[in-house]
């Protein structure tokens, strides 16, 4: 009878302390580690809802560079591209739930950070506009029309009157001919007296009355007719002002302008003709 009692005595401290490792398991150590592991989840959402609004800033970004269409500058190409490294860099990472308690409670610590992407998305959002601007300015520069090229340099201070070729009063008979023009608009301007240029209208006085813009199909053609003006840079008589290359156009100003005005002249023109509206 004795032994029965010492094993029931015996079997019950067995259980009582089985049963207190069990609570000292559960309350010590397994809830402890549910818990983190539950708030290192709810952190994560957080970062993950974060990381979302950064990477579809990036996305729309990336999409327009995968287009692979052209700026107007090149920088802004350059830009777009750091843009997008600069805020992947940025990105929290976030990394696998650890096995320790005290790992996750730490790496939930570092979850918990304040995250701020606004500046980063700015910047994304920023590049994207300037390079869809830029595009729109390389597309406004290929072969336009001479409506366009008309219009746009009415809006200049330094233009006074206007005349596109035609046909029929083209002085150099190139017009939508094989590698020529297929526009060309001449203007006079205040900076050049007229008295001091012969021809009755604004084609005749030609680029010495003011300037002219010309358009071609592609770029090569605009490039021949620059190196071909080119050879007469210097020349006393034959000198047929400055000349550049922008997209397909070749804008000239007058040999009687000094070159500050030159280039004062050429740069109100091809911003008129940059102005995205």
């Amino acid at each position: 009878m004795k032994q029965k009692t010492r094993n029931r005595i015996v079997a019950l401290l067995v259980v009582a302390v089985f049963i207190g490792v069990i609570l000292f398991w559960y309350f010590q150590i397994k809830k402890p580690h549910d818990v983190a592991a539950a708030e290192f989840h709810t952190a994560a959402a957080t970062v993950i809802e974060k990381n979302k609004e950064l990477d579809q800033a990036i996305a729309e970004l990336q999409v327009l560079l995968d287009t692979k269409e052209e700026p107007f500058d090149d920088t802004v190409l350059t830009n777009a591209r750091m843009a997008i490294a600069e805020s992947d860099s940025a990105k929290v990472v976030i990394p696998e739930l650890p096995k320790h308690t005290a790992e996750i409670i730490s790496a939930t610590d570092d979850l918990k950070q304040t995250i701020d992407y606004t500046a980063y998305i700015e910047q994304l959002k920023d590049a994207k506009q300037a390079l869809e601007t830029s595009i729109q300015q390389l597309k406004q520069l290929t072969n336009p029309s001479e409506a366009f090229i008309m219009e746009r340099l009415s809006t200049v201070d330094t233009v006074s009157e206007l005349q596109a070729v035609t046909e029929d009063n083209d002085p150099n008979g190139n017009l939508n001919k094989p590698g020529g023009y297929t526009a060309t608009v001449y203007f006079s301007s205040p900076l050049v007296n007229p008295q001091d240029v012969y021809g009755a209208s604004v084609i005749e006085k030609g680029t010495d009355g003011g300037g002219c813009v010309e358009a071609y199909a592609s770029v090569a053609d605009a490039k021949k007719r620059d190196l071909y003006l080119s050879t007469f840079d210097g020349a006393t008589a034959m000198n047929s002002g400055s000349h550049a290359v922008y997209g397909t156009l070749v804008i000239r100003t007058s040999s009687r302008l000094t070159a500050t005005l030159q280039k004062k002249t050429e740069q109100s023109v091809l911003d008129a003709l940059l102005r995205v509206e």
